[in-house]
């Protein structure tokens, strides 16, 4: 059994933003022909469910051959040295169930919430916008950053609000590299601006517990992209005409994410529910196509992404000479 490091999967080449959109895009089409299955998430909270939880993701890859597990915790805290959530990825061999890896899981769920961010925004045919909307400064906001800048070809402006204007700062300075060499303009809001309509692709990527952003806040052509827990209050949801997911049925019994506490109690809201598979296999002008309609796009986390991003991670890993994979024999006590 193989463990693999954030420092391996750097060097593996899947950070690599077209790799990782790639692999995602790859899989969306999986899933919709039922090569890319995710078991339904189990949560388990120890106490107050407030105090955090706990989290199994499982699922299989049969084209690749692997079964897997994503386990986390979501634990909130006040130690800032601490991240709040710590995932971990195993692969089985799907053949002979036989543990292959673990992985270190933070950067791969960094890697797979931009990679379906960028898939997002080129399958509802957003890559033509050219100005961007960011809310939070942390470690999700720098991978929506590093994976969508380069499928957002005539971005002109990048906008960042965060409660804490000096994490903003430091956002954007630890990303001149991405926004300079394009002569991308970026601002840092002191205050959320009551309208978003400086920009026409909006992110909201925090970790709050209370939403921040409101229906007025939204505007029509507006591409919302959601990848935090309680970003968005309901009366915004709502307002979109169309909302597009990476999965629907799986988070609606126990995810705390806004839409799924909406479809809990408003069932009604599925009707504008449209999984973003469909639309890679049959594009929806009415959808795709519309610059005024407000669309929401929710990325509930599918573990068969985690698992696809640490495969690959692992196979190329296992093909570089010099890569330094550290090796466990699990069943060496058997002979």
């Amino acid at each position: 059994m193989y463990f693999v490091s954030r420092e391996s999967i750097k060097q593996s080449g899947v950070t690599d933003p077209w790799v990782a959109q790639h692999l995602i895009e790859r899989t969306f089409r999986q899933k919709a022909e039922g090569t890319a299955v995710g078991a339904q998430e189990v949560a388990m909270a120890a106490g107050a469910r407030e105090a955090g939880a706990f989290y199994s993701l499982p699922a299989y890859l049969a084209e690749e051959g692997v079964a897997g597990l994503k386990w986390t915790s979501h634990v909130p805290h006040s130690d800032p040295s601490i991240p709040y959530t710590h995932p971990v990825v195993v692969l089985n061999e799907l053949a002979t169930g036989r543990p292959l890896a673990l992985l270190e899981g933070e950067l791969i769920s960094g890697l797979r919430t931009g990679a379906v961010s960028a898939t997002a925004i080129k399958t509802l045919e957003r890559s033509k916008a050219s100005s961007l909307f960011l809310c939070g400064s942390g470690f999700q906001a720098s991978h929506q950053l590093r994976s969508i800048v380069p499928f957002m070809p005539e971005l002109k402006e990048v906008h960042v609000w965060s409660r804490t204007m000096q994490h903003a700062e430091k956002l954007l300075e630890n990303h001149t590299d991405i926004l300079g060499k394009r002569g991308i303009r970026s601002r840092v809001h002191t205050s959320l601006p009551e309208r978003l309509d400086c920009a026409e692709v909006v992110v909201g990527t925090t970790s709050a517990s209370t939403p921040y952003l409101h229906a007025d806040h939204f505007v029509q052509g507006h591409l919302y992209l959601h990848i935090g827990m309680r970003d968005i209050d309901a009366e915004a949801i709502e307002s979109f005409d169309h909302i597009v997911c990476d999965d629907y049925e799986a988070g609606i019994p126990s995810s705390s994410q806004s839409l799924f506490g909406l479809a809990r109690k408003t069932p009604e809201i599925g009707g504008k529910v449209t999984l973003l598979e469909t639309l890679l296999a049959e594009p929806d002008p009415a959808i795709q196509r519309h610059s005024d309609r407000k669309i929401m796009f929710n990325a509930f986390g599918l573990s068969i992404f985690d698992l696809v991003l640490a495969h690959e991670a692992l196979q190329r890993l296992l093909k570089q000479p010099e890569s330094n994979v550290g090796q466990f024999d699990l069943s060496k006590e058997r002979s």
